[in-house]
C-alpha cells in the first residue's frame, strides 16, 4: 500500500528532487550555523576581560572566573582541527596557557574553574601537538 510507487514517474522524480535539495539545504544552513557559532565563540574569548601580568606587561585573561571556563570548555569540545582559522584557536589557547603559568607563579591557590581551565588547555595541546604550550604549563 505505499502510494509513492504507485504515483507517475515525472512526480515520483519531483518528489525525490525536492526531497533532496531540502535535505542539502538543510544540511548547509546547519553547516553555516555551526561554522558561525564557532567564529561567536572565539570572538567572545577575544572579548573577554583580559587583567595585567605580574611579570610583564601582558594582558591575560583571569582563569579562576566563571566566563572564561564556560568559553573555553565550549572551544575546546567543538574543535575538530579541521577550522580554516585554527592559528586563532591556537592563539586563544596559548594566551590561555600565559595565564595559567602567571596564574601559578603568582598566586598558585587551586580553583574549580582554574584546574579545568589547565584540564582542556593541556588537552587540546596534546590533541594537536601544540608542544610549546605543554611546556608552559609543566
Amino acid at each position: 500500500m505505499n502510494y509513492f510507487f504507485s504515483l507517475p514517474d515525472d512526480i515520483q522524480s519531483h518528489i525525490v528532487l525536492f526531497v533532496k535539495s531540502s535535505y542539502a539545504n538543510s544540511i548547509i544552513h546547519s553547516w553555516r550555523r555551526y561554522l558561525f557559532y564557532k567564529n561567536f565563540i572565539i570572538k567572545s574569548i577575544y572579548s573577554l576581560p583580559r587583567f595585567g601580568s605580574f611579570i610583564d606587561s601582558d594582558l591575560l585573561y583571569s582563569v579562576i572566573r566563571k566566563n572564561t571556563y564556560f568559553f573555553f570548555k565550549k572551544l575546546y569540545y567543538i574543535t575538530t582541527g579541521n577550522e580554516s582559522y585554527l592559528s586563532d584557536i591556537y592563539h586563544c589557547f596559548y594566551l590561555l596557557a600565559v595565564s595559567i603559568d602567571n596564574y601559578e607563579w603568582a598566586s598558585g591557590h587551586h580553583n574549580y574553574y582554574y584546574a579545568y581551565n589547565k584540564f582542556h588547555c593541556i588537552s587540546i595541546a596534546l590533541k594537536f601537538q601544540w608542544y610549546n604550550i605543554l611546556q608552559l604549563l609543566q
